[in-house]
């Protein structure tokens, strides 16, 4: 278990004013529920002199049953996102993967458009003019890919305008579209 990530998500989660809202929210009517409407439906007696009475007689018991109700929806919320965000953690990974790499990683139709670009490989895009995967590549060799209909070895290329070498490895998917992994091998 990643205690530090665990740590992290939590740091995100009380950061959130949401979590705030919620514990405010849920709490007062477990509150209100509890120490109001019970107390009311039981006796037929003024709520709010009931809850002073039980103030009186048992204060801590009382302010205690109070702030637990607060503690629990908020305990709850952060407990459930947190789970839930380390459970996904590797979705999420894998989601943010074209923009965390530092080498172009992109998704293109057979045609060489492409279909989902990550941040740091648009920038690249950019610098260097590229609106197609056969300008990065080269026509030649996009359509060894595009027409093999299957994962095919990797093969390196030369890109000119950079001066770097780089290693291609692709997947095609079901859509019909191909997964394109660039690693630099030298400059």
């Amino acid at each position: 278990m990643n205690y530090q990530l665990i740590g992290r998500f939590i740091k995100d989660r009380l950061k959130d004013p949401s979590l705030y809202w919620l514990a405010l929210i849920v709490g007062t009517a477990i509150n209100c529920y509890g120490h109001l409407l019970v107390p009311w439906m039981r006796s037929g007696k003024n709520p709010f002199l009931l809850l002073l009475h039980e103030l009186e007689i048992r204060p801590f018991l009382t302010i205690s049953t109070i702030l637990i109700t607060f503690c629990f929806p908020f305990g709850v919320a952060l407990y459930s996102s947190v789970g839930t965000r380390y459970k996904n953690r590797r979705l999420e990974s894998i989601a943010d993967f074209p923009d965390r790499n530092p080498s172009p990683v992109f998704r293109a139709t057979r045609d060489g458009k492409f279909v989902e670009v990550g941040a740091v490989t648009s920038r690249f895009f950019s610098s260097y003019n590229i609106e197609t995967a056969y300008d990065l590549i080269g026509r030649e060799n996009w359509q060894k890919i595009a027409n093999k209909g299957q994962n095919a070895d990797r093969f390196e290329i030369d890109f000119k305008p950079e001066g770097a070498r780089y290693l291609v490895a692709h997947a095609h998917t079901n859509a019909d579209q191909i997964n394109v992994y660039l690693t630099r091998i030298s400059r």
